[in-house]
């Protein structure tokens, strides 16, 4: 406030020091600006102060949606529009003022025309006459009446120093000035304007320019006796009027002004940035504290930036909950959860996972190969996610807490790569959950149910071989009791003792299948080649249909394995159509990780109470069935990682699926 005052009064007296007619409006003017230019200027400084009543003023304009956006963007507007009008405004006094000069003078110098004719006495005719002019020659003549009109002329400079004043004579064409100068002394512009002076019989005024050398002239007829003698010309130079120096002072006060306003804006505009820097400045510091703790919230500011505050403190107490669930779910859930960055930096390691691998406290911001245990298959997997960016899903892994510890751990272990909205790989997440109880569990289970399956399996076995050994023994002793044997008991002992080392293969390869040797092979061609042989052998009586789909992936498997299998299945499925029909065989992709052979029939099809029990051991219903080759087929699919599933309905058909991987672990 203080620090415009100077201003004000350097203002003031400028004006105070223009002290002719036309500034007389521009000191009016002036003063009622600058009255304008103090009000914003106490407006401005009150709204940039940095103290409690400026806050106080801040929440005001905040209240009624006034903020620094639109402060800084009103104050712009304020320069701009003050500027540009006060320009306008004092080009239009400018104007005014020069036109208010223009005027002056053309009175004046009216003033000394008509002071000039006073003074002219009786008229030039009627001295010339008394001097006895009317015989003498024309330069005669006009010495003569430049005598008296230059005594005139003198009278007038007396008191009107600074104005040029002339007389032109139309009998002689001459204009008279003061000088001693007759012979064609005025221009051809003068010439005309004296004679339209003349002719119209009436004063006429002239401004030629109003730049540097600019002049007014006033032409006014001299009558005298009722004759027009000649014409007065009365005319001063701008220059000599002052009139260029109060024009340049009244732009000097324009500037002064303009400058003034630009100033002042300038000042409000600083102030406003300052206080906006400064706010910005905190909310900057404030951030970096939040990335630390997101408790400590921004301080209040005004306006937007009290917004955007108030959004950012919103969002870090979001964030602060967010973070809490979290670390609650974390630490409450089985699983173990470790998070890395791209670098391996680990970023998140819940309770679970730290028990699980024996992890320290500071685990955090440490790199993961150095944490985890050397040569373990978490830090190989976890490597092999953020190298080749692919997923590894549900790895069962046997590891050893200790080295040379008995006590081996069953863990299910999942990665994942870890992208951000955009699709940026940010890291990768390892899951690992103890599955050991699980696995003891089934381990358990799947003991009693062999018990049990082995419980079934000797009397099956009993049965079966009962039968053959019963048929045997008769024979024997009917040779012992005769002794003799004919052929056809030979070939019955023959054909049951075939059927008992069937049997005992068929025991053997279920107790323990051949270990198989997993490659990449073609489904398709191998279903071809099966079928082939079935085409060959049962040509004509069956209508075999393939449905294979070029789209199908190799599969990762034991090329004879799953050969046995597919002959098993259509071994059945010819078996359960005596008189012919249609056996369907197709090939089609599951899903990424499977793809499908379907084999169909349209035989007798299976009763729905049979369809649990067709892979269990010895479990048949036809006559002569062993009831071992599905339930060797189900073991097979099984060691491959795959499984089968049966439809079927009485009447109709039945449909075996098999499902087979196309990758290998």
């Amino acid at each position: 406030m203080f620090a415009i005052a100077p201003f004000l009064y350097l203002l003031q007296k400028i004006i105070n020091n223009q002290g002719n007619i036309a500034n007389n409006l521009l000191r009016l003017n002036c003063l009622r600006i600058l009255q304008l230019i103090f009000a914003c200027a106490k407006i401005n400084i009150l709204t940039t102060a940095e103290d409690k009543m400026s806050f106080k003023i801040n929440d005001r304009l905040n209240s009624v949606g006034i903020g620094f956006g639109d402060r800084i963007l009103g104050l712009v507007l304020l320069l701009l529009i003050a500027t540009i009008a006060l320009s306008i405004y004092m080009l239009h006094t400018i104007k005014s003022s020069e036109d208010a000069i223009i005027e002056h003078q053309r009175t004046r110098l009216n003033q000394v025309a008509r002071y000039f004719e006073r003074n002219f006495g009786s008229g030039l005719q009627h001295y010339l006459d008394e001097q006895g002019a009317g015989t003498k020659s024309r330069e005669q003549r006009i010495e003569i009446a430049a005598q008296y009109i230059n005594g005139v002329i003198n009278e007038v400079h007396e008191e009107y120093p600074d104005v040029h004043i002339g007389l032109w004579v139309a009998e002689m064409d001459v204009f008279f000035d003061g000088t001693q100068r007759f012979n064609e002394n005025y221009s051809l512009r003068r010439k005309e304007a004296f004679e339209e002076a003349l002719k119209n019989k009436s004063t006429l005024i002239r401004d030629v320019g109003y730049q540097e050398g600019g002049i007014v002239e006033v032409y006014m007829p001299l009558e005298r006796n009722g004759k027009l003698e000649g014409v007065i010309r009365s005319a001063e130079y701008l220059s000599d009027a002052g009139f260029y120096n109060q024009r340049r002072q009244v732009e000097y006060t324009i500037y002064v002004l303009v400058g003034f306003v630009i100033a002042i804006g300038i000042i409000g505009a600083v102030l406003l940035f300052r206080q906006l820097v400064n706010q910005v400045q905190e909310i900057k510091d404030g951030v970096r504290l939040l990335e630390d703790d997101y408790n400590r919230l921004l301080p209040k500011a005004p306006g937007e930036l009290g917004e955007i505050t108030g959004a950012i403190n919103r969002f870090a107490r979001r964030i602060s909950e967010l973070n809490l669930y979290n670390k609650t779910m974390l630490a409450v859930i089985d699983d173990g959860i470790l998070v890395v960055d791209t670098g391996g930096k680990i970023i998140i390691a819940n309770n679970m996972i730290q028990r699980m691998f024996r992890l320290p406290d500071f685990c955090l911001d440490k790199n993961f190969r150095e944490i985890l245990p050397k040569g373990s298959p978490f830090q190989v997997l976890l490597d092999r996610t953020l190298n080749d960016l692919r997923d590894s899903r549900d790895i069962q892994v046997s590891w050893a807490d200790m080295p040379g510890s008995h006590n081996i751990q069953e863990y299910l272990i999942s990665t994942f790569v870890l992208n951000d909205g955009s699709g940026i790989l940010i890291g990768a997440v390892l899951c690992c959950r103890d599955i050991t109880e699980r696995v003891r569990l089934k381990e358990r289970a799947s003991r009693q149910e062999r018990l049990a399956s082995l419980g079934k399996l000797v009397a099956g076995v009993a049965h079966e071989i009962r039968n053959p050994l019963t048929s045997i023994s008769c024979y024997i002793q009917r040779w012992q009791g005769q002794n003799n044997g004919d052929q056809k008991a030979l070939a019955t002992v023959n054909r049951e003792m075939s059927r008992l080392d069937s049997l005992v293969d068929q025991l053997l390869y279920f107790a323990k299948p051949a270990e198989a040797q997993f490659r990449k092979y073609d489904l398709n061609y191998l279903v071809e080649d099966v079928l082939s042989f079935f085409g060959e052998v049962f040509y004509g009586k069956y209508n075999i249909i393939k449905e294979l789909s070029s789209n199908t992936p190799d599969v990762w498997a034991d090329p004879e394995q799953v050969e046995r299998v597919v002959v098993n299945i259509i071994f059945n499925a010819v078996q359960a159509m005596p008189e012919g029909g249609s056996i369907i065989v197709s090939t089609a992709p599951a899903n990424d990780e499977f793809a499908r052979l379907s084999i169909s029939d349209t035989g007798c099809g299976i009763p729905a109470e049979n369809l649990p029990h067709l892979f269990d051991p010895f479990y048949s219903t036809r006559p002569k069935g062993t009831g071992l080759g599905l339930a060797i087929a189900h073991e097979i699919i099984q060691a491959h990682g795959g499984h089968i599933e049966v439809e079927s309905e009485v009447g109709h058909g039945t449909t075996f699926h098999i499902f087979l991987r196309t990758r290998g672990e």
